[in-house]
């Protein structure tokens, strides 16, 4: 059980993180041509969404470090998906991204794939 809360642990960190810089890149706003890359890119790296968003998403790839120590690879890693699911939802709530039904049922498919991975740990 506590190998399964340390791979969510990981993975609600990651979703964050991804949360947090979309956030940060919505204020930095479009880069839309070659000739903006440079100054958004610097304006992003200054931006502290982004910044709290790359600090979160390193805790969680130190935190998957921990998890690799101790989970079968073949049960941790289909576990990340899970991410996927969340912030398909959280997009949704958050920033009021479409959310379509075909969307919901593959976050179904998703969360009931990873169950079944699951039971192997």
């Amino acid at each position: 059980m506590k190998d399964v809360l340390l791979i969510l642990f990981s993975v609600s960190l990651a979703s964050t993180g991804q949360m947090l810089l979309k956030y940060g890149m919505i204020k930095v706003g479009r880069i839309s041509g070659i000739e903006s890359v440079p100054s958004k890119l610097l304006t992003a790296l200054i931006n502290p969404f982004v910044l709290l968003g790359l600090f979160v998403f390193g805790i969680s790839a130190l935190s998957w470090l921990i998890v690799l120590s101790r989970v079968k690879l073949s049960i941790a890693y289909p576990m990340v998906s899970l991410g996927y699911a969340a912030v398909v939802i959280l997009s949704w709530l958050i920033f009021k991204e479409p959310l379509k039904l075909v969307s919901l049922v593959g976050c179904a498919v998703v969360i009931i794939g990873v169950f079944l991975i699951s039971r192997g740990l």
